[in-house]
Parts: structure tokens; sequence; C-alpha cells
């Protein structure tokens, strides 16, 4: 991460873009003090493999303009004074969304439309990025969400080296929100094993000292941890997984939980990368 020059990239589709998508991103941008980056991809002109011709290039390209100006305007209405640039990028989303996130405390994205069989055969751009993304990847569900001022932020733990990946996130979210915290330790039923390992004890215990003004509970949660996260997205403005990075998500444990849940959750979920994003020298 920069640690001189703050940004929050979000990814708006050159066609249609989602106006709450991109005002969550401005407001992490404000919270954090930090530049709001919209970046648009569009098909390079006459890519043969998209078998489109170079005047719908050109045509995706001139929408992708006319949408982050569109985008730009109406968050300037709402975040007056926050710093917003924007990049029509050629390329493929999910590649032109990694390049742009190299140097970003977080990119964003919205999840996909497109069904699971789809999503299976296209590919899908969130999914693509869960295990890719360099820094803090934070998926925003498709419907608008309702008020959640008074709602925590949601860890889930599973081993040690994810798990501080999420406090780390979750904890500076939360502090920066001023929200309470509520760490899931999940845990599949038929295992017979102590809900808190000592590796999870010692971490949260080093984050609570870090963060004493941030209220925390925890909720030992036994049970298929893509129903218990689901269920916990409901009635949280934020879920925060652990990620190992390079083509694994969080453990055996956790599985496919995160590409399941973007696509149930209630709420915004936040891949957070170890190595990359809130990580406080502290509690390493």
């Amino acid at each position: 991460m920069n640690s001189t020059h703050h940004s929050v990239v979000v990814g708006v589709a050159p066609a249609d873009y989602r106006l709450p998508l991109v005002l969550w991103a401005a407001a992490e941008a404000a919270v954090r003090d930090a530049e709001l980056r919209l970046v648009t991809a569009v098909p390079m002109r006459a890519a043969p493999d998209l078998y489109l011709p170079a005047e719908t290039a050109d045509a995706l390209r001139e929408a992708g303009h006319s949408r982050l100006a569109d985008a730009v305007e109406r968050v300037r209405a709402h975040r007056p004074g926050l710093r917003v640039t924007t990049a029509v990028v050629s390329g493929a989303p999910a590649d032109v969304l990694r390049t742009a996130g190299a140097t970003a405390d977080l990119l964003v994205v919205g999840t996909d439309d497109q069904s699971p069989f789809a999503e299976t055969v296209s590919g899908s751009v969130p999914g693509s990025l869960l295990t890719t993304a360099p820094c803090p990847l934070a998926v925003v569900p498709h419907p608008e969400m309702s008020a959640r001022d008074e709602l925590p932020m949601v860890a889930a733990l599973d081993e040690v080296d994810t798990s501080k990946a999420a406090l780390a996130y979750a904890f500076a979210a939360a502090d920066r929100s001023r929200r309470s915290l509520v760490v899931v330790h999940c845990l599949l039923a038929e295992r017979k094993e102590r809900a808190s390992r000592p590796g999870q004890t010692l971490l949260l215990a080093a984050f609570r000292g870090l963060y004493p003004h941030v209220a925390v509970t925890e909720d030992i949660a036994p049970g298929d941890p893509r129903d218990v996260l689901a269920q916990w997205s409901r009635r949280a403005a934020l879920m925060v997984l652990g990620s190992r990075g390079h083509g694994r998500l969080t453990s055996t444990l956790f599985g496919s939980v995160g590409r399941i849940l973007i696509r149930r959750s209630g709420c915004p979920v936040v891949i957070a990368r170890a190595g990359t994003g809130d990580l406080v020298e502290g509690a390493m």
C-alpha cells in the first residue's frame, strides 16, 4: 500500500453504473481522507477474441467517459471536497482493476448479475479478484441497502494467519466509522475443537489493546460458515474475511465461503489480504 498517497478504486461499468456502489466507495474514501478513483474498463478496438468491431469499441469508450463524468458530478454533490479522478482503460475488467488496485488502499466492485452457471462458463470479475486482488477487495451487493447506521462490523475468523488480516482490517474499519465489532468464530459443527484457538486469542487481545475505543463482542458460530455468515450479513454494516492470497481464500474450513457469500450477502463483503491493508505493526 502506498503510504504517502491513499486511494480507493471503484470499478464502473461503461454501459451503466450503480450509483449506490459509487457512493459507498466515496464514503470509504472520505472516511480515509483518500482520493476516489473511478475506473472503467473497455474492450480494445477490433479485439478478435471479443468479436467487437472498432466502431463498437469506440462507442463503449465514449459511453465510459460519459458515465464517469456523470458519476463524478453525483459524487461531488454528495461529497463536496472529495478528491475524485477517473480513468478509462482498454483491457479485460479484472486485469484493469488488478492493475489499478496495485497502489490502492481498497478496491471496490459490485456483484455480478449473471447466474452461477454463466459465471462458470464466462468467469466473474469479483470472483476472479477474490484471490488475486493486490489490496483489500470490497464486493458491494447489487440491491440498494437499507440504512445501517446502527449495525456493527463483523469479522469472520478461521485460521490464525487469515484471522490476522481479517481482524486488522475490521478493527481499523470499526475505529474509523465508530461502530462496534462482532468477532465471529466459524466452527464446523462436527469438529470437536475449541472455538477460539490460542493464536486467535492472542491476536484478538493485541487488537483490543491497539483499539481500546472499539466495543467488541464475540460469537461462537458452529455450522456451515456459508449459512452462518449469510445470516450475520443481514444485520451487519460490513463483513470481513481474511485471505492468504496467491489463489487461496482462507482455509479448507472456509473453502468457497467468499465466493458464495458475495452472492448471498446482505452487506458489503471485504476480503482482507495478509500483508496488505490496515495491518498494524503492534499486532504483527
